[in-house]
């Protein structure tokens, strides 16, 4: 009996149910989807099925005009305006669940850019490791997915995302692009699992070249999100702030491999050229990321780089950033040693969540202008912080970190699955698969 099934040219790896389900991969993912669930379950409630909302007299209040905008107003104020949790609060918008989700996303996006790329340059040990790297980074976009997602206060309302589509709109942008980039990149991962080197080759640079031309408008597209937030300087200095998310991108892309490669491949016969590759790689990425640090904190206001840098909470995250996720990772990988080369992968990954933080963060350090007078926030005094502290922050709620180690979860879940089905840790091994 063949160990595969043959579906469009494809070889399907028969395994049992408990083979898919319940492989050591999977019972880690499921913990980490556990300890997901209480954060998921915490956020729903609060939102969904808080006291205020069950309130017979909100209800009964509802049948006059003036009172109903009232209630409207309290609504809003009793679910997201509730001040020790800060994704439900939205005086300050965006905290770690866009922190995890630039971090998998861009981490995840960066690497297939970058194995593509050395497709492209025929790298000798690409054709060997590209179809498992381009599945962890699908795995990975698919867990910021998810954490973006939780991030809306209202899920349901994405429909008008279809109903009302505004394509000046570098959000509504972000939609058609993750419809055309996801496909695209399991038609990337079925031609490289295939093994059918002779139709691969005829394809490959139209699907390298394509996949260049998305990850680019990817990167394009966040940096244009980012830029829109005009009050904000630290988005707004920074130059060519897409140039500067797939830098830093690859850097957490890059890290991810080398432990990935150490954890799935270290028994194959070209772990060494990979983690060779990867260190390499590694060093130039970091070294790049460094000098548009130093160029991104010249350009910046410097009342605001003076907060990032010291006398603010968000200090922390970026001093941890620095020592561990560029001086270290640099250190370890300089030495060409393997064993050592992963421990500064886990340190880069380590330090690129705290910069995703420390950028997201850093954002609304100091609070928003006010864009029109009396309206929004500046009407509720939310922004009237100086009398408490000199910068605007509030630290994640525990059942947001809660959610973001159950995204990471549900990515490395869909990898399991992928690999247990397709074996895209073993596509070049032999000839016949």
């Amino acid at each position: 009996m063949s160990e595969y099934i043959n579906c469009c040219g494809l070889n399907i790896r028969k395994v049992s149910i408990t083979q898919l389900l319940f492989n050591k991969t999977m019972l880690i993912a499921y913990v980490l989807l556990a300890i997901g669930v209480i954060g998921w379950y915490e956020i729903f409630a609060l939102r969904w099925a808080h006291d205020f909302v069950n309130n017979a007299g909100v209800i009964a209040a509802a049948g006059h005009l003036e009172d109903s905008k009232q209630v409207a107003l309290a609504l809003k104020e009793q679910i997201f305006n509730l001040h020790e949790i800060e994704e439900v609060n939205k005086a300050e918008p965006w905290g770690i669940f866009v922190s995890q989700y630039t971090y998998l996303l861009y981490g995840g996006s960066a690497l297939i850019f970058l194995t593509a790329l050395a497709e492209l340059f025929h790298v000798k040990v690409a054709p060997k490791v590209a179809a498992a790297f381009i599945t962890f980074g699908i795995s990975m976009v698919f867990g910021g997915l998810v954490s973006i997602a939780t991030d809306l206060a209202n899920q349901l309302n994405i429909y008008w995302m279809f109903l009302n589509p505004q394509p000046q709109s570098g959000m509504w942008l972000m939609l058609p692009l993750y419809t055309v980039y996801i496909p695209f990149t399991f038609i990337e991962i079925y031609f490289l699992i295939t093994n059918n080197r002779e139709m691969a080759r005829k394809v490959a640079g139209v699907l390298v070249i394509l996949g260049l031309i998305i990850d680019a408008a990817e990167f394009y597209i966040q940096g244009l999100l980012f830029n829109l937030n005009t009050p904000r300087h630290l988005w707004t200095d920074i130059p060519q702030l897409w140039i500067y998310f797939l830098l830093t991108g690859a850097l957490t892309g890059v890290a991810g491999a080398m432990l990935y490669s150490f954890l799935g491949l270290r028994n194959k016969p070209y772990y060494e050229d990979t983690m060779n590759l990867l260190m390499k790689a590694g060093l130039v990425i970091a070294v790049l990321v460094g000098l548009y640090e130093v160029v991104n904190y010249m350009a910046v206001d410097p009342k605001w780089t003076k907060l990032l840098t010291s006398g603010s909470p968000v200090a922390t995250m970026y001093w941890t950033w620095i020592v561990l996720g560029l001086a270290v990772p640099v250190v370890l990988w300089i030495t060409k040693n393997k064993t050592l080369g992963v421990i500064g992968a886990i340190s880069a990954i380590i330090g690129t969540f705290f910069m995703r933080q420390m950028f997201t963060y850093g954002g609304n350090v100091v609070p928003m202008t006010a864009r029109v007078d009396g309206l929004g926030p500046q009407a509720t005094g939310i922004y009237d912080l100086d009398a408490i502290t000199p910068y605007a922050y509030i630290p994640a709620h525990t059942m947001e970190i809660l959610i973001v180690i159950g995204c990471l979860g549900l990515g490395l879940a869909i990898y399991s699955i992928l690999d247990s089905l397709l074996a895209v840790r073993d596509v070049n091994d032999n000839v016949d698969h």
